[in-house]
């Protein structure tokens, strides 16, 4: 309405000026007055509509601005479930790598216990195939020695035959040191071929044995000698001490031209004081005898002689000789080119006997160069009669 009355008056005021330059006729005046009031008219309508759409503006910003809002808060949201999303999923991952660690290490526990439990598994099948061979070549040589006791076997009273020893299967192993164990072997194989047989040879084999206890010897000796069946000792490789004096007192003791024998006095420990080391030196004394003096005997010459040719042969009275001078000096009855074993038989073959008991010092006595080893004391009213040239024994 405003509008529409500056229009009039603008038009009034144009008036005088339009006559003063150019007159117009009335109905032109009227044209433009209603021309100027349909347009005043027209503003004011749109003046009117702006003004009513204006709350619907207003509405519409602050729902916008309101949804604005919400997004914000949603995104705000939204970012905070992300990062909580985040976070889980990060201890998730740390707790998943642990327990993947923790797997590992048990994965590698089961691994070792597996691989323990194999070589477990791989040492017994071994222990078990050692046995099962062990009783495979048990099985093995007691049926060759069924087989050979079956062969037709002669036992002729002299075994010597053309220079050649003929060792029947009445043979028995003697090696290693002469101990209980050992004497009880021969003793009990003596008094089996005895029962078998009272005329035909029995053979005492030995390879190799550097003597030992005096008492264990003496056994042996016994045995052979109360033996109905003569028992000849042959000695293929070596042999000392009580080993030699059971070859020399053998009735036939056969011997290679290379074998060596060794003769020397036994040894002994003495302890406590004077009165007491000189009855065991007594003791000793008298034992030897007993069992020396039958050798000098059977060699043929007085035992004290006897005694000084050792320390004439050497420093240390240990007085070892080939095969063919043994012979010579009657410490054996035969030296052979050949010896043949004609049979085996269950009868001739016996487990080895237990070693003797020593501890190693690991310590070498600088005057000799020999390793020197514990040996254990002899038993009750015993000796050592032994002797071997790379060990020094010591009794504690």
């Amino acid at each position: 309405m405003p509008r529409l009355v500056l229009a009039l008056l603008f038009l009034t005021a144009a008036l005088p000026a339009q006559q003063s330059s150019t007159r117009k006729s009335p109905e032109t005046i009227k044209a433009e007055v209603e021309a100027e009031v349909i347009r005043a008219r027209l503003d004011l309508a749109a003046s009117k509509r702006r003004l009513a759409e204006l709350p619907n503006s207003l509405e519409m910003r602050k729902l916008e601005a309101e949804a604005q809002v919400r997004a914000a808060r949603a995104e705000a949201a939204a970012a905070a479930q992300e990062a909580e999303r985040a976070r889980l999923g990060l201890e998730s991952s740390v707790a998943y790598a642990r327990a993947s660690a923790a797997a590992a290490d048990k994965d590698r526990a089961r691994a070792e216990l597996e691989a323990e439990a194999k070589l477990a598994l791989a040492q017994v099948t071994l222990e078990y195939a050692k046995v099962s061979s062990v009783a495979a070549i048990a099985r093995l040589q007691q049926k060759t020695s069924e087989v050979a006791s079956q062969a037709k076997m002669t036992y002729p009273k002299d075994p010597l035959i053309d220079g050649v020893l003929h060792i029947s299967d009445r043979r028995i192993p003697f090696n290693g040191v002469v101990n209980d164990a050992l004497a009880r072997s021969v003793c009990d194989r003596i008094a089996f071929f005895n029962a078998q047989d009272t005329e035909s040879p029995i053979f005492i084999v030995i390879d190799r044995s550097p003597g030992g206890s005096v008492m264990s010897g003496y056994m042996i000796l016994q045995a052979m000698e109360t033996s109905k069946a003569p028992v000849f000792v042959v000695v293929k490789g070596y042999c000392a001490s009580m080993a030699a004096i059971v070859t020399t007192m053998a009735k036939r003791s056969f011997v290679y031209p290379q074998t060596i024998v060794l003769h020397h006095q036994a040894s002994t420990g003495v302890s406590g004081n004077m009165t007491q080391m000189q009855e065991q030196l007594k003791w000793s004394k008298v034992w030897c005898e007993r069992i020396f003096v039958k050798v000098a005997a059977r060699i043929g010459i007085p035992l004290d002689d006897f005694i000084k040719d050792m320390y004439k042969a050497t420093v240390t009275g240990d007085w070892k000789v080939h095969g063919d001078e043994a012979g010579q000096r009657k410490w054996v009855t035969d030296v052979v080119e050949r010896m043949n074993e004609d049979s085996f038989t269950s009868a001739g073959a016996t487990p080895a006997p237990a070693p003797l008991p020593l501890t190693g010092f690991g310590d070498t006595n600088s005057a000799t160069g020999r390793a020197q080893q514990e040996i254990a004391p002899a038993g009750p009213c015993d000796l050592w009669w032994m002797y071997d040239p790379t060990i020094e024994y010591v009794i504690r």
